[in-house]
């Protein structure tokens, strides 16, 4: 059973036992909930990652300014969460989903269950490779954030020398769809790839992986990552290292990465922003849309373009 929480800010009710984190607007932005009002689920693959945040938070807002109650869940990208949230969503006969889904591929079984019970569900961000499961998805066009994020890193480097790539996991679709964006650009150029390391997308993981490579490969001129986390780790080692000159280049847009390009003091330079509200709007417009039928299924994908943000 789906269990009602508020949210403050960031400050979260996390559900006990299991990973739902729920999310309902303060008393004091919104009428109190009429008897009867209907619910719209969103669904994000964590909060821990602040263009998460912003895209849930997004959804949330325009869904309450349509007069619906809110619930926020997160899968940690995890097929098995998904379904256990599949379940609870039918039993609890919300209106409709607005949903970022852990896996392309793997989560189309959950997707469809939904569906199957009468439920619309929206697509956003990492979305579904057959889309018509979906009612209608609206994504991120990861490409052209590849290729936006190469170009400036061209731009900074002169386009020559070395560098290295660390892109998202391999199992993951919309990480191999930016990669391909980045070499779209780069290999146009006289750069030189000299190590790729496909990674999770966590700082962590990207600060260990380009110590490594920064000691392999000292002579290298950048770094092209998958997303922020995995940039900012690596802009982290090449500090740990005492290195300079380097420059590194992501995608999403984040807080923490912004930050980091206006420091001045960061190799980290340069994110081709997702445009994670507007995905989190979009989605939940189009299933107001559905829910009062005025729209029926399409199975539409709608690319949403990114936008560079560098230290000038």
């Amino acid at each position: 059973m789906l269990q009602a929480g508020r949210v403050f800010g960031r400050a979260l009710a996390v559900a006990a036992g299991s990973a739902w984190v729920i999310a309902l607007a303060s008393a004091a932005s919104t009428p109190a909930a009429a008897a009867g009002q209907k619910t719209i689920a969103i669904i994000v693959p964590t909060l821990k990652i602040t263009v998460l945040q912003v895209e849930s938070q997004a959804a949330v807002k325009k869904a309450e300014a349509l007069g619906y109650k809110t619930t926020v869940l997160t899968h940690d990208f995890n097929t098995a969460n998904e379904l256990k949230d599949a379940d609870a969503l039918i039993t609890e006969k919300v209106a409709g989903v607005a949903w970022n889904v852990a896996d392309p591929a793997a989560s189309a079984v959950a997707v469809k269950k939904v569906r199957d019970a009468g439920i619309p569900v929206v697509n956003m961000d990492r979305v579904l490779v057959k889309h018509e499961i979906a009612n209608n998805s609206f994504q991120s066009d990861n490409f052209q954030c590849g290729a936006l994020a190469a170009q400036a890193l061209v731009d900074m480097v002169g386009g020559k020398g070395d560098y290295a790539e660390l892109p998202g996991p391999s199992s993951d679709q919309m990480g191999r769809t930016r990669s391909a964006g980045y070499h779209s650009v780069l290999d146009k150029t006289a750069l030189k790839m000299v190590a790729q390391q496909p990674a999770p997308y966590d700082q962590t993981k990207g600060f260990q992986l380009a110590g490594s490579i920064l000691q392999a490969h000292p002579e290298i001129v950048a770094f092209a990552t998958g997303n922020d986390s995995i940039g900012l780790g690596a802009a982290a080692a090449i500090k740990a290292q005492g290195k300079t000159g380097i420059v590194v280049v992501g995608i999403d847009g984040g807080a923490d990465a912004v930050a980091a390009i206006k420091s001045g003091t960061s190799a980290f330079r340069a994110t081709a922003a997702q445009p994670v509200a507007a995905q989190g709007e979009k989605s939940v417009e189009a299933l107001d849309k559905i829910i009062k039928g005025e729209k029926g299924p399409s199975g539409g994908n709608t690319l949403l373009p990114c936008t560079l943000i560098g230290k000038k």
